[in-house]
C-alpha cells in the first residue's frame, strides 16, 4: 500500500533560499509540495520579497511543475492588509486540502516568529533547516542542479 503524503504549500520568494528549501522538502517522502505561494506587488508586477519579475516567477513555477498562488498586495502594504490577503490565500488552500505551510530561508530562526504569527495561523508549519547546510551553499547549488537562470532544477 502506498504511503499517503501530506500536501504542503511552499512560500516561494524566487531566490536561492527558496530553491534550496524546495529541494529539501521534495526529499521528504511524507510530504508533497502542492503549490507555491508568493506575494506580488500590484502595479510593479514583481515578487514582493526580492523584486523578481512576475514573468520570471511564472517561468520558475512552470519549470518546477507546480502551480503558483499569488497574493497581490499594494505598494507599501500595511500589515493588516497583508494579513487579510494572506489569510484569504491560506483559507483557499485549506479548502483544497492543504493544511501545512513550509518556509525556507538560510537564516530562518530570525523569520520564524513573524511567519508563525502571520497568515499561516491555523496551519501546520514546516521549516526546513537550511542554516546547517549554508557553509557549502555554492557547491550545493551546483551539485543539486539549481539553475541560475530559472532558480530551479
Amino acid at each position: 500500500m502506498a504511503q499517503e503524503t501530506k500536501p504542503v504549500l511552499f512560500c516561494w520568494s524566487g531566490g536561492k533560499d527558496s530553491a534550496m528549501a524546495l529541494s529539501v522538502l521534495r526529499q521528504q517522502k511524507e510530504l508533497r509540495v502542492a503549490a507555491l505561494l508568493t506575494t506580488v506587488t500590484e502595479g510593479y508586477e514583481r515578487v514582493s520579497m526580492h523584486g523578481v519579475r512576475r514573468s520570471l516567477l511564472l517561468r520558475q513555477a512552470h519549470a518546477i511543475g507546480l502551480p503558483v498562488q499569488e497574493v497581490r498586495i499594494p505598494p507599501q502594504c500595511v500589515n493588516p492588509v497583508y494579513e487579510v490577503r494572506m489569510r484569504d490565500a491560506m483559507l483557499a488552500q485549506k479548502a483544497a486540502g492543504v493544511c501545512c505551510v513550509a518556509f525556507g530561508d538560510i537564516f530562518l530562526r530570525f523569520a520564524r516568529v513573524p511567519r508563525t504569527e502571520s497568515g499561516a495561523r491555523g496551519n501546520e508549519r514546516n521549516f526546513p533547516d537550511l542554516e546547517a547546510r549554508y557553509a557549502g551553499t555554492g557547491a550545493r547549488i551546483l551539485r543539486d542542479g539549481i539553475s541560475r537562470r530559472s532558480g530551479v532544477h
